[in-house]
């Protein structure tokens, strides 16, 4: 199963044939707007609105700027919306009320993540441009890019590879039907976290806050999950030498392991505090937003 190939078609059409699916992608949408779209381009119109913190890490210069990646890097929500019908396809009515749930989640995602965007928002030095691109044209009419911290691209691809696993684990134990789908989920979970590295629109430093805040959104993605994810991080891609790829995932870990120690100090936080905290007092503060 190749989940990027396949039509949004049979997506769209699942949530507009059951009305409790369609409320909920509504909500999604209204989200979107309100936490990821809203905030940038008032920053953009307001510049000194919001503090804008400078995410970067000197490995972030050594990677390589590869623009074939763009679509895949823009295709992390298309893959979450063609999971849900993947599911339906697998488990029919069965899976509604886990469809429902898996867009539900979505919209906390979103408003989590505003209420760091919020607050403080975040950009790269390492933001590349492929002007002859038309994914890259599209990034750069509709995302100021002053939200890397957190990820939603992480957030949602992860959430996503985790929540399908366990629908399958628990309707069909044997997993004789949704192995592949699971196996999948994961495998692009992974190439587009590679992705947004390779094409310059996030820094290594992104990605372990991302991983935070969705283990403390869901306490069942633990530790051990987020380890495993970040090893097999560039480990059967040959995108990256092997002892590069092993300075980013040691990189990574260090920054998760740096939230846990503060999560360690202050554990009555929301999460969304420690991650304001990442950003406030390791990273070099703007006064505005970039041009």
């Amino acid at each position: 199963m190749d989940i990027e190939r396949l039509s949004l078609g049979p997506s769209v059409r699942l949530i507009l044939r059951h009305d409790r699916l369609l409320k909920r992608g509504i909500q999604v949408f209204k989200a979107a707007v309100r936490e990821f779209f809203i905030p940038q381009f008032q920053s953009r119109l307001r510049p000194g609105m919001r503090p804008v913190a400078v995410v970067s890490h000197p490995l972030d210069d050594s990677l390589p700027f590869n623009p074939s990646l763009f679509r895949r890097y823009l295709g992390y929500f298309t893959v979450w919306m063609k999971t849900l019908s993947c599911l339906y396809r697998l488990y029919g009515k069965c899976a509604l009320g886990d469809i429902e749930g898996m867009i539900r989640d979505v919209v906390l995602l979103y408003d989590a993540s505003g209420r760091v965007y919020r607050l403080c928002q975040s950009t790269t030095t390492s933001r590349r441009a492929a002007l002859g691109n038309p994914y890259y044209l599209l990034i750069a009419l509709f995302d100021p890019h002053l939200h890397c911290v957190p990820s939603l691209h992480v957030l949602t691809i992860c959430y996503n590879y985790h929540q399908t696993r366990k629908i399958v684990k628990r309707i069909d134990p044997d997993h004789a039907a949704g192995s592949h789908l699971t196996a999948e989920t994961y495998r692009l979970a992974l190439r587009i976290t590679e992705a947004m590295l390779l094409v310059k629109q996030h820094s290594l430093l992104d990605i372990a806050p991302s991983l935070f805040l969705l283990s403390r959104l869901f306490p069942d993605y633990g530790e051990g999950e987020i380890r495993r994810f970040v090893s097999d991080l560039f480990a059967d891609a040959p995108l990256l030498a092997p002892d590069t790829a092993a300075r980013v995932r040691r990189v990574i870990l260090q920054s998760y392991e740096q939230l846990l120690a503060r999560l360690w100090v202050r554990r009555d936080c929301v999460p969304t505090d420690i991650v304001l905290d990442y950003l406030r007092e390791k990273l070099r503060p703007l006064q505005h937003a970039p041009p």
